[in-house]
């Protein structure tokens, strides 16, 4: 009894070991096993078929950068129209999505700041036309000795002092954006627009009192030409000039052909890229402030050190690919990539050239 219960011991001890040793040989994975020195594939596992290997050298590719990008209205053709005063507004003569001329009434406020300042420089205009006659006067008095050079001096000074009074009026009067020779004392202020445009929005409410510190209740903005804002970075920069064309394209299919107008110098710390900004023809009005777009800034092709995307992997501390050090055995090798067109990552640093890689199927060792 005693030596049959010693054999079923060493069976068992036998049946573990053989189950331990094939845990262990395919702990790695199906077809390769990993150790610090690396990986090594089974040379007649079906994994050795599945890898793509290339070597690395220059290739030569259409090198054009593709970025995320957004519409913004060009400085200068968007106006919110405000007030500087408080009024009550008693006419709207524009509705959302009319085109307005530069000049054009848009609307009228009633406003006791706006009265009492044409009442202010029309009695000023008239203070200074009867200081100025009453100069007129006295000058041919004062020259013919009749008047003392003390008087003549008061004259001269009432006229410039009622003159200088004026031109104040009439810049206070000039802050409403009216024409001062066409103002009516108890006529509303008639609000015009400082560009030309189309209304993009219409919050006025007739009879509603704006307060001097409102919300500006319409914008008008000419949109037949906007800018684009491209994100790139540093790397990309080089070699992109203002008058340079920039291909802007929608997600709705809309495409258009923009220039370059400014390479920006000032880095974005939060983004690390620098702006681009390309202006676009927007006739019809495909484009939109707010939108997001794509541009791609074509470039002739040259010669690059590339390799394939799905050689490129993600890890830990960075960019990888995995290079081939002996048949069948491969090591994780740091690089630095930047994307380009057609499914190839541009190497900055970590490959010199000549290396043979897995261009495709590496993707097998992380399962």
């Amino acid at each position: 009894m005693k030596y049959k219960i010693i054999a079923l011991m060493l069976a068992a001890s036998v049946v573990f070991g053989c189950n331990r040793n094939s845990s262990e040989q395919t702990a790695s994975g199906p077809g390769f096993t990993q150790d610090e020195n690396g990986i090594t594939v089974v040379p007649e596992s079906s994994l050795s078929s599945r890898l793509k290997l290339e070597q690395v050298e220059p290739q030569t590719l259409d090198i054009s950068i593709s970025t995320t990008a957004s519409v913004d209205a060009r400085p200068g053709s968007m106006a919110e129209i405000g007030l500087p005063f408080g009024g009550r507004v008693t006419r709207s003569f524009v509705r959302l999505g009319d085109p307005v001329r530069r000049g054009q009434a848009l609307f009228e406020v009633s406003s006791s700041d706006y009265m009492e300042a044409v009442k202010d420089y029309q009695e000023s205009v008239s203070a200074a036309d009867l200081a100025e006659a009453n100069r007129r006067r006295k000058e041919a008095l004062h020259q013919s000795g009749m008047l003392s050079d003390r008087e003549w001096e008061e004259v001269c000074a009432e006229a410039r002092n009622a003159a200088n009074a004026c031109e104040l009026s009439r810049r206070a009067l000039a802050l409403y954006q009216v024409d001062p020779s066409a103002v009516k004392v108890g006529e509303p202020l008639r609000v015009v627009s400082p560009i030309s445009g189309r209304v993009v929005r219409n919050d006025l409410v007739t009879g509603a009192y704006l307060a001097e510190d409102a919300e500006a209740p319409m914008t008008v903005a000419d949109l037949s030409y906007v800018w684009v804002t491209a994100n790139v970075k540093p790397s990309q920069v080089k070699g992109l000039a203002a008058g340079q064309p920039v291909r802007i394209e929608a997600e709705t299919g809309e495409t258009v052909v923009g220039r370059i107008v400014y390479v920006g110098e000032l880095l974005d710390e939060r983004t690390r890229t620098l702006p681009v900004v390309v202006e676009c023809e927007n006739s019809g009005r495909a484009f939109r402030p707010g939108m997001f777009v794509t541009a791609v800034f074509e470039r002739d092709a040259a010669q690059v050190l590339a390799v394939p995307s799905k050689a490129v992997f993600q890890g830990g501390d960075g960019k990888f690919v995995y290079v081939q050090d002996a048949p069948g055995h491969f090591v994780k090798a740091p690089v630095r990539v930047e994307s380009l067109d057609g499914g190839w990552q541009q190497v900055l640093s970590g490959l010199d050239g000549g290396e043979t890689i897995i261009a495709e199927g590496g993707i097998y060792f992380s399962e």
